[in-house]
């Protein structure tokens, strides 16, 4: 609430989301294949490659130290930024894994030992100091059960104390901020109603809460005004059309800002430090997002800043003084800071190629808190003077082993597709003459965008000599809204013909062995690759699936209720069950419907409190595969969710991902055992 506005990915916010009435009983309906294309497998009959035996590649620096690279997480799941400065701009806490899982620590502003205050169990979601005292409020989750709870430190660390111990079980909380007094808390609560995410006002001192909003339909609070008397709802018609309302305190009912004809995505991007005026995005008479600003006592609308490409963000800092806004410029992030309207320049970015991303302003607006983004540096988090204009890195996060080492960059390429389109992609390429093996790695979603950002377990396969493209199938954001809708109710079709036009190309165009090439991804992508195991057989030599969709039926029914507002948004990509063309579609596009078909080795890893993409999607399709005797691999982890926290369960799960692709691309047996 109080970070940048974004386009939620469906699996990422509401990601795995849970996604339909089966089909006939009697007749087993066959989904469309992808196009013919010119043949490039190398196995155009359809038969299983050669046995293999021999021996897979060795990477010069092992996958371990790859995770000796420490986490610093700038933006947390549900999209708030993971920096905060304390009231005194003496300190600032940020995440990282330094103890093996993403916690809080806090180090002084000017340079220090750092100091762990949080023990979580699970995610943390969010966090922020109060602007009066030495106070941290958190909150997290337990077990990645992405139920999170509300909980209060300090700068020391001191033992947590949970802010609404009275919550129900099963319930949950989402952090927005403080009064200017210091004295109350703003949060969300589905507390009151399952399905409703209540505005909540707690009383620090007496400890009582007070809803200030009541949520219903398809109403969902979305930004508040710095002095908290402002709230910013958005209303979600579909995948594309929503509307933005204003609630003032005291109001019985809030009031329409965004009437329009047609179909219009309307976003709230953020508040004007006086609360006048509310930022919007929006591609109203545009193929992309523009920022709006919206004057508050007029209601007229103004375009401030329009791109070739969408306007994914803007901020206000803590005093008014500075106005930030990035534009997404085919994943990269491309940052303006002014201030009266004036540029102000940013302190160059370390790396070469990187970018900045603003997380947090300090209480005068001296300190900001950046992100360095780029595909050959990780993730940490820097504060930067703005008065000395010096910079100071918060953590280092590369580790001796790897720190002189070279990595590669992502080169944007466009692949030509079934119908002509072109799917944005980047290509990772190791160095040699080839044939490579390839893995495709598929972003989660579908609503999202794979951008510029350092991935570790990828540069350590193009180290080991796998060339790893990583495309924007359609579907995705960041191309404009008609790229964006071109996978509604089409799941399982036209992107992965994406995926195969993807194969093809890297076998004419990047030198790579037809027989050597992986689907890989996790939530949506590991939708994509069970898609490719059941619906294209005989196309890829093995997939390997995280947390993926195998039944879209069950998975809209298993929706956490506090999505409720969001179902029509879903519904767009994913099918109503209620509707019986969308259940028939649900049937017909869930792989778990047709293992009769699959018979490629497959990896699928999975948590078992995932509270998004529920275990049991995973359970039943690696199930089918054994009892049809195909190769199957599964790994389950304990006390992990929709995504890992623990360093040593990522490790765990890639490791085995690296001795599946070296037994099933290579037929090497001696790198390790397989579950």
């Amino acid at each position: 609430m109080n970070g940048w506005a974004r386009r939620a990915g469906l699996w990422g916010m509401i990601a795995a989301v849970a996604l339909g009435a089966c089909g006939p009983s009697a007749v087993v309906p066959t989904p469309p294949p992808p196009d013919p294309l010119p043949d490039a497998s190398g196995t155009a009959d359809g038969a299983l490659p050669p046995a293999l035996s021999g021996t897979a590649p060795k990477a010069p620096v092992a996958l371990e130290e790859y995770f000796k690279i420490r986490r610093v997480p700038p933006i947390s799941r549900s999209g708030q930024p993971l920096l905060s400065f304390s009231h005194d701009e003496k300190v600032v806490a940020y995440a990282s894994d330094e103890a093996g899982r993403i916690d809080v620590w806090v180090q002084p502003v000017g340079g220090g030992s750092p100091v762990q205050v949080t023990k979580v169990e699970g995610f943390v979601h969010s966090f922020m100091f109060s602007p009066k005292a030495d106070l941290l409020v958190f909150e997290a989750d337990r077990g990645g059960d992405e139920l999170p709870r509300l909980f209060a430190t300090d700068s020391k660390g001191k033992p947590a104390q949970e802010l609404v111990p009275e919550l129900p079980a099963g319930r949950r909380t989402q952090l927005v901020g403080f009064s200017a007094a210091g004295d109350k808390l703003v949060y969300l609560s589905n507390g009151r109603e399952e399905r409703a995410m209540d505005l909540v006002e707690l009383d620090l001192k007496s400890k009582k809460s007070t809803i200030l909003w009541q949520a219903s339909g398809k109403l969902a609070a979305a930004r508040v005004s710095p002095d908290k008397k402002r709230l910013a709802i958005i209303e979600t018609h579909s995948d594309a059309n929503s509307d933005v309302w204003l609630w003032e305190r005291g109001a019985k009912a809030p009031e329409l800002l965004t009437k329009h004809e047609g179909v219009v995505f309307f976003d709230p991007a953020a508040f004007s430090h006086d609360g006048q005026t509310l930022y919007v995005t929006s591609d109203e008479g545009s193929e992309f997002t523009r920022l709006v600003a919206i004057d508050l006592k007029t209601k007229k609308r103004e375009v401030v800043l329009s791109d070739k490409w969408d306007v994914d963000a803007a901020k206000v800092s803590s005093t008014g003084k500075y106005f930030v806004t990035e534009v997404n410029a085919n994943g990269v992030p491309k940052l303006t800071m002014t201030s009266k309207g004036k540029p102000v320049p940013l302190l160059p970015v370390p790396g070469e190629g990187s970018s900045w991303r603003v997380l947090e302003f300090s209480a005068t607006d001296r300190f900001v808190g950046l992100t360095e983004v780029s595909d050959t540096s990780p993730a940490t988090s820097y504060v930067a003077d703005l008065e000395k204009r010096t910079l100071r890195r918060l953590v280092d996060p590369m580790p001796a082993s790897l720190a002189q080492r070279d990595m590669v960059a992502g080169e944007p390429v466009e692949i030509p597709s079934f119908d002509g389109r072109k799917v944005p992609a980047f290509l990772y390429r190791p160095a040699g003459q080839g044939p490579f093996p390839a893995l495709i790695d598929v972003h989660g979603g579908p609503t999202a965008q794979s951008k510029v950002g350092f991935v570790a377990f990828r540069q350590y396969l193009v180290s080991k000599g796998y060339a790893v493209l990583v495309p924007n199938v359609r579907g995705s954001t960041g191309y404009g809204k008609t790229y964006t809708r071109l996978d509604n109710l089409d799941l399982g079709g036209g992107p992965l013909k994406d995926v195969v036009a993807c194969k093809r190309w890297l076998v004419e165009r990047a030198k790579v062995d037809p027989n050597k090439v992986v689907v890989f991804g996790g939530s949506y992508g590991g939708y994509m690759a069970l898609a490719a195991e059941a619906f294209t057989p005989d196309e890829f030599a093995a997939n390997v699936d995280f947390f993926g969709v195998s039944d879209l039926r069950s998975l809209v029914e298993s929706f956490p209720p506090h999505w409720q507002a969001f179902a029509s948004y879903i519904y767009e990509k994913f099918g109503d069950p209620k509707n019986p063309a969308h259940a028939k579609y649900q049937y017909d596009r869930s792989p778990l419907n047709f293992t009769q078909n699959m018979k490629r080795p497959l990896l699928v890893v999975q948590g078992d409190k995932d509270a998004r993409v529920k275990k049991d999607q995973s359970d039943r399709i690696v199930n089918a595969l054994k009892d049809k005797k195909v190769p199957v691999h599964y790994l389950v982890l304990e006390n992990e969710g929709h995504g890992f926290t623990k360093t040593e369960n990522n490790l765990k799960a890639l490791k085995l991902t690296d001795v599946f692709l070296d037994r099933y691309l290579f037929g090497d047996a001696t790198t390790g055992a397989l579950p």
